[in-house]
Protein backbone atom coordinates (compact mmCIF):
# COMPACT_ATOMS: atom_id res chain seq x y z
CA UNK A 1 0.00 0.00 0.00
CA UNK A 2 1.51 3.22 -1.11
CA UNK A 3 2.22 5.69 1.70
CA UNK A 4 0.91 8.76 0.06
CA UNK A 5 -2.91 8.60 -1.63
CA UNK A 6 -4.27 11.81 -3.52
CA UNK A 7 -8.56 12.21 -3.73
CA UNK A 8 -9.59 15.40 -6.64
CA UNK A 9 -12.69 16.77 -4.88
CA UNK A 10 -14.73 18.36 -7.99
CA UNK A 11 -18.50 17.56 -6.89
CA UNK A 12 -20.04 15.83 -4.07
CA UNK A 13 -19.79 12.73 -5.04
CA UNK A 14 -16.34 12.22 -4.32
CA UNK A 15 -16.90 13.03 -0.35
CA UNK A 16 -18.24 9.75 0.15
CA UNK A 17 -15.69 8.10 -1.82
CA UNK A 18 -12.76 10.28 -0.16
CA UNK A 19 -14.10 8.86 3.37
CA UNK A 20 -14.34 5.71 2.23
CA UNK A 21 -10.53 5.40 1.09
CA UNK A 22 -9.70 7.69 4.17
CA UNK A 23 -11.60 4.92 6.31
CA UNK A 24 -10.31 2.27 4.67
CA UNK A 25 -6.55 3.10 4.51
CA UNK A 26 -6.86 3.60 8.68
CA UNK A 27 -7.99 0.36 9.34
CA UNK A 28 -5.72 -1.56 7.07
CA UNK A 29 -2.54 0.54 8.98
CA UNK A 30 -4.30 -0.23 12.42
CA UNK A 31 -6.68 2.62 13.57
CA UNK A 32 -10.17 1.14 14.95
CA UNK A 33 -13.14 1.69 16.83
CA UNK A 34 -14.14 5.94 17.46
CA UNK A 35 -10.99 7.11 15.63
CA UNK A 36 -11.94 5.46 12.65
CA UNK A 37 -15.15 7.34 12.95
CA UNK A 38 -13.38 10.37 13.44
CA UNK A 39 -11.29 10.51 10.58
CA UNK A 40 -13.89 9.60 8.88
CA UNK A 41 -15.73 12.77 9.99
CA UNK A 42 -13.04 14.85 9.71
CA UNK A 43 -12.88 14.13 5.70
CA UNK A 44 -16.21 14.87 5.23
CA UNK A 45 -16.27 17.85 6.72
CA UNK A 46 -13.23 18.96 5.42
CA UNK A 47 -14.22 18.21 1.53
CA UNK A 48 -17.75 19.44 2.14
CA UNK A 49 -16.56 23.04 3.42
CA UNK A 50 -13.95 22.37 0.23
CA UNK A 51 -16.66 22.65 -2.35
CA UNK A 52 -18.59 25.08 -0.48
CA UNK A 53 -15.79 27.16 -0.20
CA UNK A 54 -13.31 26.71 -3.13
CA UNK A 55 -15.44 24.71 -5.53
CA UNK A 56 -12.70 21.96 -6.67
CA UNK A 57 -9.37 21.26 -4.65
CA UNK A 58 -7.74 17.68 -3.06
CA UNK A 59 -7.06 15.65 -0.46
CA UNK A 60 -3.85 13.60 0.25
CA UNK A 61 -3.86 11.07 3.09
CA UNK A 62 -0.64 9.52 4.03
CA UNK A 63 0.71 6.81 6.43
CA UNK A 64 3.40 7.99 8.04
CA UNK A 65 5.78 5.47 9.26
CA UNK A 66 7.69 5.42 12.09
CA UNK A 67 10.69 5.10 10.01
CA UNK A 68 9.85 8.61 8.21
CA UNK A 69 7.80 10.83 10.75
CA UNK A 70 10.52 11.87 13.01
CA UNK A 71 7.82 10.17 15.61
CA UNK A 72 5.41 7.51 16.57
CA UNK A 73 3.52 5.91 13.14
CA UNK A 74 -0.02 8.50 12.45
CA UNK A 75 -2.10 8.99 9.84
CA UNK A 76 -2.50 12.27 7.91
CA UNK A 77 -4.96 14.17 6.07
CA UNK A 78 -3.96 17.50 4.01
CA UNK A 79 -6.96 19.13 2.32
CA UNK A 80 -5.58 21.77 -0.55
CA UNK A 81 -7.34 24.15 -2.69
CA UNK A 82 -6.61 27.66 -4.58
CA UNK A 83 -10.09 29.10 -3.27
CA UNK A 84 -10.82 32.61 -1.86
CA UNK A 85 -9.32 31.76 1.23
CA UNK A 86 -9.84 33.20 4.64
CA UNK A 87 -9.36 36.57 6.15
CA UNK A 88 -9.64 35.47 9.91
CA UNK A 89 -8.70 31.85 10.45
CA UNK A 90 -9.33 31.95 14.14
CA UNK A 91 -13.07 33.42 13.48
CA UNK A 92 -13.89 30.91 11.10
CA UNK A 93 -12.57 27.51 13.21
CA UNK A 94 -15.14 28.83 15.89
CA UNK A 95 -18.27 26.66 15.55
CA UNK A 96 -21.10 28.41 14.53
CA UNK A 97 -19.00 30.71 12.23
CA UNK A 98 -20.12 30.37 8.23
CA UNK A 99 -19.90 32.12 4.72
CA UNK A 100 -22.18 29.61 2.91
CA UNK A 101 -25.29 29.60 4.67
CA UNK A 102 -24.18 26.52 6.82
CA UNK A 103 -24.26 24.97 10.19
CA UNK A 104 -20.61 25.99 10.61
CA UNK A 105 -19.20 23.03 12.33
CA UNK A 106 -16.35 22.28 10.19
CA UNK A 107 -13.44 23.95 10.71
CA UNK A 108 -14.09 23.43 14.30
CA UNK A 109 -15.05 19.59 14.44
CA UNK A 110 -12.03 19.08 12.55
CA UNK A 111 -10.21 20.49 15.73
CA UNK A 112 -12.07 18.69 18.27
CA UNK A 113 -12.06 15.25 16.17
CA UNK A 114 -7.81 15.45 15.09
CA UNK A 115 -5.04 14.18 17.94
CA UNK A 116 -3.24 17.13 16.37
CA UNK A 117 -4.47 19.96 13.65
CA UNK A 118 -3.08 22.76 11.39
CA UNK A 119 -4.63 25.41 9.17
CA UNK A 120 -3.10 27.70 6.40
CA UNK A 121 -5.05 30.50 4.84
CA UNK A 122 -4.43 33.50 2.97
CA UNK A 123 -7.13 35.48 1.27
CA UNK A 124 -7.39 34.82 -2.45
CA UNK A 125 -4.69 32.47 -2.36
CA UNK A 126 -6.50 29.24 -1.24
CA UNK A 127 -6.47 27.22 2.26
CA UNK A 128 -4.69 24.39 3.65
CA UNK A 129 -5.98 21.96 6.68
CA UNK A 130 -3.68 19.33 8.06
CA UNK A 131 -5.43 16.42 10.34
CA UNK A 132 -3.37 14.24 12.38
CA UNK A 133 -3.72 10.77 14.51
CA UNK A 134 -1.48 9.07 16.18
CA UNK A 135 -1.60 4.94 16.52
CA UNK A 136 -1.35 4.99 20.04
CA UNK A 137 -3.71 3.84 22.48
CA UNK A 138 -3.33 7.52 23.49
CA UNK A 139 -3.21 9.29 20.78
CA UNK A 140 -5.11 12.07 22.01
CA UNK A 141 -2.97 13.25 24.16
CA UNK A 142 1.11 11.93 23.53
CA UNK A 143 3.03 14.56 21.62
CA UNK A 144 4.00 13.31 17.99
CA UNK A 145 7.56 14.45 17.99
CA UNK A 146 9.59 12.57 19.95
CA UNK A 147 13.15 12.96 18.00
CA UNK A 148 15.06 16.23 17.57
CA UNK A 149 13.73 17.21 14.12
CA UNK A 150 9.70 17.37 13.14
CA UNK A 151 9.40 15.95 9.33
CA UNK A 152 7.07 16.63 6.72
CA UNK A 153 6.45 15.34 3.49
CA UNK A 154 4.22 14.88 -0.06
CA UNK A 155 5.30 12.21 -1.92
CA UNK A 156 2.86 11.69 -5.33
CA UNK A 157 3.24 9.70 -8.10
CA UNK A 158 2.34 11.57 -11.72
CA UNK A 159 -0.81 11.23 -12.55
CA UNK A 160 -1.35 8.18 -14.67
CA UNK A 161 1.36 6.25 -12.64
CA UNK A 162 0.33 3.58 -10.04
CA UNK A 163 4.03 4.48 -8.11
CA UNK A 164 6.32 7.59 -7.60
CA UNK A 165 9.44 7.18 -8.47
CA UNK A 166 10.75 9.44 -5.90
CA UNK A 167 11.76 8.35 -2.17
CA UNK A 168 13.27 9.55 0.36
CA UNK A 169 13.92 8.80 4.23
CA UNK A 170 15.31 10.22 7.34
CA UNK A 171 17.55 8.54 10.17
CA UNK A 172 17.60 10.56 13.51
CA UNK A 173 19.78 9.83 16.73
CA UNK A 174 20.00 12.48 19.49
CA UNK A 175 20.95 15.77 18.20
CA UNK A 176 21.37 14.50 14.80
CA UNK A 177 19.52 13.47 11.77
CA UNK A 178 21.05 12.15 8.29
CA UNK A 179 18.39 12.48 5.36
CA UNK A 180 18.03 11.36 1.76
CA UNK A 181 16.20 12.37 -1.47
CA UNK A 182 16.14 10.20 -4.55
CA UNK A 183 14.06 10.82 -7.74
CA UNK A 184 14.47 7.58 -10.03
CA UNK A 185 15.33 8.55 -14.40
CA UNK A 186 12.05 8.39 -15.93
CA UNK A 187 8.84 7.25 -13.85
CA UNK A 188 7.00 4.51 -12.85
CA UNK A 189 8.06 0.82 -11.16
CA UNK A 190 11.74 0.74 -12.55
CA UNK A 191 12.29 4.42 -11.69
CA UNK A 192 10.79 3.69 -8.04
CA UNK A 193 13.58 0.41 -7.69
CA UNK A 194 16.09 2.73 -7.97
CA UNK A 195 14.83 5.11 -5.79
CA UNK A 196 13.70 2.95 -3.12
CA UNK A 197 17.51 1.48 -3.17
CA UNK A 198 19.06 4.57 -2.43
CA UNK A 199 16.58 5.06 0.57
CA UNK A 200 18.01 1.14 1.85
CA UNK A 201 21.32 1.98 1.39
CA UNK A 202 20.45 4.86 3.81
CA UNK A 203 18.71 2.94 6.32
CA UNK A 204 21.76 -0.01 6.45
CA UNK A 205 24.60 3.08 6.89
CA UNK A 206 23.02 5.88 8.90
CA UNK A 207 26.35 6.47 10.79
CA UNK A 208 27.87 7.67 7.13
CA UNK A 209 28.68 10.81 6.18
CA UNK A 210 27.09 12.29 3.41
CA UNK A 211 30.00 11.84 0.72
CA UNK A 212 30.57 8.38 1.52
CA UNK A 213 26.39 7.54 1.78
CA UNK A 214 26.25 9.04 -1.78
CA UNK A 215 29.13 7.01 -2.84
CA UNK A 216 27.71 3.93 -1.20
CA UNK A 217 24.32 4.68 -3.02
CA UNK A 218 26.53 5.03 -6.44
CA UNK A 219 27.33 1.53 -6.43
CA UNK A 220 24.32 0.50 -4.93
CA UNK A 221 22.15 1.60 -8.02
CA UNK A 222 24.44 0.66 -11.05
CA UNK A 223 21.98 -2.34 -11.98
CA UNK A 224 19.36 0.08 -11.93
CA UNK A 225 18.56 2.92 -14.37
CA UNK A 226 20.07 5.67 -11.41
CA UNK A 227 18.47 8.64 -9.73
CA UNK A 228 19.41 12.11 -8.64
CA UNK A 229 20.44 11.71 -5.04
CA UNK A 230 20.71 14.01 -2.38
CA UNK A 231 22.39 13.26 1.02
CA UNK A 232 22.40 15.75 4.34
CA UNK A 233 23.40 15.30 8.00
CA UNK A 234 22.40 18.07 10.22
CA UNK A 235 24.32 18.08 13.99
CA UNK A 236 21.88 20.14 15.90
CA UNK A 237 24.26 20.69 18.72
CA UNK A 238 27.29 21.90 16.29
CA UNK A 239 24.93 24.10 14.09
CA UNK A 240 25.91 22.27 11.40
CA UNK A 241 25.07 21.26 7.71
CA UNK A 242 26.83 18.63 5.64
CA UNK A 243 25.62 17.75 2.39
CA UNK A 244 26.46 16.01 -0.77
CA UNK A 245 24.03 15.68 -3.86
CA UNK A 246 24.39 14.61 -7.91
CA UNK A 247 21.26 15.75 -9.88
CA UNK A 248 18.42 18.24 -9.59
CA UNK A 249 17.25 17.19 -6.07
CA UNK A 250 16.65 21.23 -4.67
CA UNK A 251 17.66 22.23 -0.97
CA UNK A 252 17.60 25.01 0.46
CA UNK A 253 18.09 26.37 4.24
CA UNK A 254 15.77 29.01 5.33
CA UNK A 255 16.73 31.16 8.76
CA UNK A 256 13.18 32.92 9.31
CA UNK A 257 11.29 33.62 5.92
CA UNK A 258 13.76 34.27 3.53
CA UNK A 259 16.05 31.24 1.96
CA UNK A 260 19.53 31.94 3.68
CA UNK A 261 21.19 29.55 1.62
CA UNK A 262 20.76 27.02 -1.80
CA UNK A 263 22.59 23.92 -1.45
CA UNK A 264 25.14 22.64 -4.04
CA UNK A 265 24.32 19.81 -5.83
CA UNK A 266 27.17 18.32 -8.80
CA UNK A 267 25.75 17.26 -12.19
CA UNK A 268 25.54 13.30 -12.94
CA UNK A 269 23.04 10.60 -11.87
CA UNK A 270 23.86 8.39 -8.96
CA UNK A 271 24.49 4.61 -10.45
CA UNK A 272 25.76 5.38 -13.78
CA UNK A 273 28.18 8.62 -13.87
CA UNK A 274 28.95 10.91 -11.14
CA UNK A 275 32.03 13.52 -10.89
CA UNK A 276 34.45 13.51 -8.05
CA UNK A 277 31.83 14.13 -5.28
CA UNK A 278 32.16 16.77 -2.79
CA UNK A 279 30.50 17.21 0.72
CA UNK A 280 29.49 21.18 1.05
CA UNK A 281 29.41 22.33 5.06
CA UNK A 282 26.81 25.21 6.06
CA UNK A 283 25.33 26.92 9.14
CA UNK A 284 22.35 25.57 10.92
CA UNK A 285 21.41 28.52 12.64
CA UNK A 286 18.81 27.80 15.55
CA UNK A 287 15.22 27.94 14.23
CA UNK A 288 16.41 27.20 10.61
CA UNK A 289 14.32 24.65 8.05
CA UNK A 290 15.79 23.12 5.23
CA UNK A 291 13.20 22.22 1.84
CA UNK A 292 13.93 19.26 -0.14
CA UNK A 293 12.14 18.60 -3.56
CA UNK A 294 12.40 17.17 -6.54
CA UNK A 295 12.06 18.46 -9.80
CA UNK A 296 8.15 17.41 -10.08
CA UNK A 297 8.18 20.90 -8.24
CA UNK A 298 9.28 23.86 -9.92
CA UNK A 299 12.36 25.65 -9.87
CA UNK A 300 10.75 28.88 -8.18
CA UNK A 301 9.78 26.74 -5.07
CA UNK A 302 9.94 28.62 -1.88
CA UNK A 303 8.54 30.11 1.52
CA UNK A 304 9.31 33.58 0.55
CA UNK A 305 5.60 34.96 -0.48
CA UNK A 306 4.03 32.78 2.22
CA UNK A 307 3.70 34.94 6.06
CA UNK A 308 4.61 32.65 9.23
CA UNK A 309 4.45 29.75 6.89
CA UNK A 310 7.62 28.55 8.68
CA UNK A 311 6.24 28.40 11.97
CA UNK A 312 3.77 26.21 10.70
CA UNK A 313 3.43 21.97 11.04
CA UNK A 314 6.30 20.70 8.41
CA UNK A 315 3.54 18.58 6.90
CA UNK A 316 1.08 21.81 6.41
CA UNK A 317 4.31 23.47 4.97
CA UNK A 318 4.83 20.43 2.51
CA UNK A 319 1.35 20.58 1.87
CA UNK A 320 1.15 24.20 0.54
CA UNK A 321 4.73 23.82 -1.67
CA UNK A 322 3.29 21.16 -3.49
CA UNK A 323 0.24 22.30 -3.77
CA UNK A 324 1.37 25.83 -5.69
CA UNK A 325 4.53 24.78 -7.26
CA UNK A 326 3.62 21.03 -8.24
CA UNK A 327 4.42 20.72 -12.40
CA UNK A 328 1.64 18.26 -12.74
CA UNK A 329 3.22 16.00 -14.70
CA UNK A 330 5.71 14.64 -12.89
CA UNK A 331 6.53 12.64 -9.76
CA UNK A 332 6.33 15.58 -6.79
CA UNK A 333 8.48 14.65 -3.62
CA UNK A 334 8.63 17.55 -1.33
CA UNK A 335 10.29 17.04 2.32
CA UNK A 336 10.54 19.73 5.34
CA UNK A 337 12.61 19.11 8.44
CA UNK A 338 13.10 21.56 11.17
CA UNK A 339 13.96 21.59 15.01
CA UNK A 340 11.35 19.90 17.04
CA UNK A 341 10.08 22.22 19.80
Amino acid sequence: MPDFVKIPVEDASQIAEARRVARGRAANFGFAGPQLDHIALVVTEAATNLLKHAGLGEILIRNVREDDSGGMPALEILVLDRGPGMDDIDRCMRDGFSTAGSPGQGLGAITRLSGESDFYSVASKGTAILARWLLTPDADVLPLRLRPFQVGAVNVCKPGQEVCGDSWGIEQSAGRAIFLMADGLGHGIDAQTASLEAVRTLRANPAETPKRLLELVHLALRSTRGAAVAVGRIDRDQGTLHFAGVGNISAQIYNGVKASQHLVSLNGTAGHQIPRLQEFHYAWPEGALLVLHSDGLSTGTGLDNYPRLAARDPSLTAGILYRDFSRSNDDSTVVVIKAAA
